[in-house]
């Protein structure tokens, strides 16, 4: 396989969630991933024929590992692998007879990657979840906006399994994979998904940890107490999304609105609510497309909200290959999003 991890032989023991984002990404990095998924009927999820790359480029192999005979398959087949990527609850892989030691004994080179929600260890170990309960307990709902009934808004991406765990892991295990070659021995990775939500959260929580100011919605920057970092409707009922930070991206902004008198004011508490209406005024004028053809081509840091389906066609996306087709046996011919990793091949066959 060609990419930076070409060579790389990785066993994915996961079915859906972040388990499959990190080896996804393997994969698209070059690596050859062989899902290691359990007979039907006998516990396995069949995720949605287009989700994680619509299993691009993978391989699948049947084994029960609930069986005496699958254990020791398993074990034959990470003899020979680089890197094994499960995602049960702490404990399971190794009552199973397949975790790190057991791995580990017939592969010294072995770097093994169990991905969890909360850790292998402490109180929360053992508890269930999913996306949201880990963008939960990391910080990220209570900095978003809120519904009309006061609660967070549900976020529309899966940030936690996607970046908090899944690229977590992919990361942790390049990493791993580099010093196995300084050194010739493998390694075992905790992944918490929650923990890389904590991660994703470090701005605010490292804010709060020097200097106790707690960051929620619509006290600071960007949770929207500033008029110059929000969104906006126009008047077709699409929105235009705002990010004027310095002071002369939103000068820009304000002149061109025709109001450039306010500019000062950008950062004044004060005055927040007036800038807001002005230019809740001025994008309400006209449609979404017009504001962004005139806008942001002059500095001013605005970008338009985008519905899935114009996501998929937006010219940027496309000039850059950012799409490609795969093909499956039963669905034929469908679009997906490429390998967008830096240092991916996008023309690597499905």
């Amino acid at each position: 396989m060609g990419g930076p991890l070409g060579g790389v032989t990785v066993l994915d023991l996961s079915q859906v969630g972040p388990g499959a984002r990190c080896t996804a990404a393997l994969r698209d990095l070059g690596a050859a991933v062989v899902k290691v998924a359990p007979p039907a009927g006998a516990g396995r999820i069949d995720p949605p024929f287009f989700a994680y790359g619509a299993g691009r480029g993978m391989r699948t192999r049947e084994v029960n590992l609930k069986e005496v005979e699958g254990r020791a398959e398993l074990l034959r087949l990470v003899a020979d692998a680089d890197v094994v990527v499960e995602s049960y609850r702490p404990g399971v892989a190794d009552r199973l007879g397949v975790g790190y030691e057991a791995c580990r004994e017939v592969n010294p080179r072995i770097v093994y990657a169990a991905i969890t929600g909360y850790g292998q260890d402490g109180p929360s170990a053992q508890l269930a979840g999913h996306d949201l309960n880990y963008l939960a307990v990391g910080g990220f709902l209570g900095t978003q906006g809120r519904r009309e009934d006061g609660g967070p808004a549900i976020p529309g991406a899966t940030l936690a399994d996607g970046a908090g765990g899944g690229m977590h892991a992919a990361l942790s295990i390049a990493a791993a994979l580099f010093d196995r070659e300084r050194t010739g021995e493998g390694r075992y990775l905790d992944v918490s998904t929650a923990e890389g939500v904590l991660h994703l959260m470090a701005l605010f929580v490292d804010e709060h940890l020097a200097t106790g100011v707690e960051t929620g919605p619509g006290t600071s920057l960007l949770t929207g107490r500033y008029a110059c970092y929000d969104v906006y409707r126009c008047a077709d009922d699409r929105w235009i999304s705002v990010g004027a930070i310095e002071g002369k991206f939103f000068a820009n902004l304000c002149r061109a609105l025709g109001f450039e008198d306010l500019a000062a004011a950008q950062y004044d508490d004060a005055r927040q609510d007036e800038l807001r209406a002005r230019l809740r005024e001025a994008f309400a004028s006209r449609d979404r497309d017009a504001w962004v053809a005139e806008l942001a081509p002059i500095d001013t840091c605005v970008a338009p909200v985008l519905a899935i389906a114009e996501v998929s066609a937006d010219p940027q996306f496309l000039a850059r290959g950012a799409f490609r087709e795969a093909e499956h046996p039963e669905h034929g011919r469908f679009r997906q999003v490429a390998a967008v990793l830096a240092g991916a091949d996008r023309e690597d066959p499905a």
